[in-house]
């Protein structure tokens, strides 16, 4: 089996994940992981997947190319190695509210970079009236890491930035 790698973006509309699946689904493909969203008035695709030792990719691809046209995205298609070892799935849900300001993305996610946090999943959006800035943030935590010390580094940034941010395991955190 040959993995790729698929990227996608373009004004959102009905049908683009039907499209893309179906070429995959016509070509034997297994998605292995994806994200799919909407970020204001653009849709993006992000998935890694396998097709089969006979597969024919280059028909895949020009496949792709007809529906890159017809729906107007714009689509990257990569082979990739073989499978690294698997990294590790985020086990902290780590939150952040309120007024929406320059930086937060970046001091957060700088923070903890530097504490050797590893994020496999991040999302932002602003919602309600008056506007609130959120941001879900899924992330490694490695067992020997000093919780505390995390908390503490996040109450100070919290301080800082004039938001809330929370911290907890993954299985103790309520769905959203």
């Amino acid at each position: 089996m040959k993995r790729f790698a698929l990227t996608a973006i373009g004004p959102d509309r009905p049908g683009i994940i039907a499209a893309v699946t179906k070429a995959l689904f016509e070509h034997d493909c297994n998605i292995e992981d994806s994200s799919m969203t909407s970020i204001e008035d653009e849709f993006s695709i992000i998935l890694i997947m396998s097709v089969p030792s006979g597969g024919d990719a280059a028909r895949l691809e020009a496949g792709l190319r007809d529906i890159e046209r017809s729906m107007g995205l714009s689509i990257h298609f990569k082979e990739l190695g073989e499978r690294a070892q698997e990294g590790p799935p985020g086990n902290y849900l780590i939150t952040l509210h309120g007024a929406d300001k320059a930086g937060i993305v970046y001091k957060t996610t700088e923070l903890l970079a530097r504490m050797e946090v590893n994020i496999t999943d991040l999302e932002t959006k602003v919602i309600g009236s008056p506007p609130v800035y959120l941001m879900l943030i899924e992330a490694y935590i490695p067992e020997d890491a000093n919780i505390s010390l995390l908390e503490e580094e996040l109450s100070a940034l919290e301080r800082a930035l004039g938001v809330t941010i929370s911290i907890k395991p993954i299985e103790d955190a309520e769905v959203l």
